[in-house]
């Protein structure tokens, strides 16, 4: 992630800080609804663009059919004001949650009882303005991830309403106890943001790539802010813990991939932004619910109850991964 995203980011988080949003998983829930508007109108505009190349006169599948083309973040993203704020929480999430429960029941799944909690219009426009010079579109899955992986830093690793964040070096090391591959069944039984599971897409990502990278535990930003090579840090570091990243060039089906992965949460909040945090990762159709895995039933179904998995990751005493 290069500098002037990573200063785009702390500008908007400093933003809502300084405009009483100050809950850190608050912060990250109402720029994940936002980036999710700006990601869903920058794939409308791929829909429509493969539409005309391909001579199907209007006939694709859109998600804001004519009548719902004023709920598109271009359409509105230049309101300002009270008038941003009261159509943003009036019109444009009731609109998600409940129109498009049919044709897009994952997007209606993400928006149900959404509350746009940014109430200052002048701290929303500010935001709003500031995600809007970043198209997500060219980014690659890396820039993506880079991009939500740093707004899950301000959680920290301390207990934040009963929740804590597993660091990165426990979950790397438990993804390589484990050694997931293409085909196993992963679930989180308390996936919080979905660390484990992010973790254990990568982790086969690099399985099936022609040319994975090793990288510390740290990040590459670790190692450019120091100026190093990997080689050199190592010396400097002689047991720094590395793991393998790639892009799954090899990778025979995505969409088992996708699949293969569930999570459940008993936090709807914090289950919108692990599901922010797959999709920012590539990962659009992973399988994840709200509910209470400690009680009987808590929201799982009989299929749910029933079904066996290969690899199992996350720990019913790690509330959140």
């Amino acid at each position: 992630m290069d500098q002037e995203i990573r200063r785009k980011l702390k500008h908007i988080t400093d933003t809502l800080w300084a405009g009483g949003v100050t809950n850190p998983v608050t912060y990250i829930e109402q720029i994940s609804y936002l980036i999710y508007l700006k990601l869903l109108d920058e794939e409308e505009a791929n829909r429509e663009l493969r539409d005309r190349l391909m001579g199907n006169n209007g006939n694709a599948k859109l998600l804001f059919p004519q009548q719902a083309e004023r709920y598109r973040w271009s359409k509105w993203r230049f309101k300002s004001g009270t008038e941003l704020r009261d159509f943003l929480r009036d019109e444009v999430f009731p609109y998600m949650a409940n129109s498009l429960l049919k044709d897009e029941p994952k997007v209606a799944e993400y928006f149900r009882d959404a509350v746009l909690e940014i109430n200052d219009p002048n701290v929303l426009k500010l935001v709003v303005d500031e995600l809007d010079t970043l198209d997500f579109l060219k980014m690659g899955q890396d820039v993506k991830g880079d991009i939500f992986e740093y707004l899950l830093t301000h959680l920290g690793q301390s207990a934040l309403n009963g929740q804590f964040r597993t660091p990165r070096q426990i979950r790397a090391f438990m993804v390589e106890m484990v050694d997931p591959d293409l085909g196993d069944t992963i679930c989180d039984l308390a996936c919080g943001t979905a660390g484990f599971l992010i973790d254990s897409i990568e982790y086969i990502l690099a399985k099936y790539s022609e040319n994975p990278i090793e990288v510390p535990i740290y990040g590459e930003d670790w190692l450019e802010k120091r100026g190093l090579t990997l080689a050199e840090a190592k010396q400097q570091i002689p047991n720094l813990q590395t793991y393998r990243k790639g892009n799954g060039d090899r990778l025979p089906d995505w969409k088992l991939l996708e699949e293969s992965i569930y999570g459940f949460d008993v936090s709807r909040q914090m289950m919108r932004i692990s599901m922010m945090n797959l999709v920012l990762h590539g990962i659009r159709n992973a399988k994840l619910k709200v509910a209470n895995v400690l009680s009987d039933m808590g929201g799982l179904t009989e299929d749910d109850l029933r079904r066996r998995y290969r690899t199992h990751l996350g720990s019913i005493h790690s509330p959140t991964a």
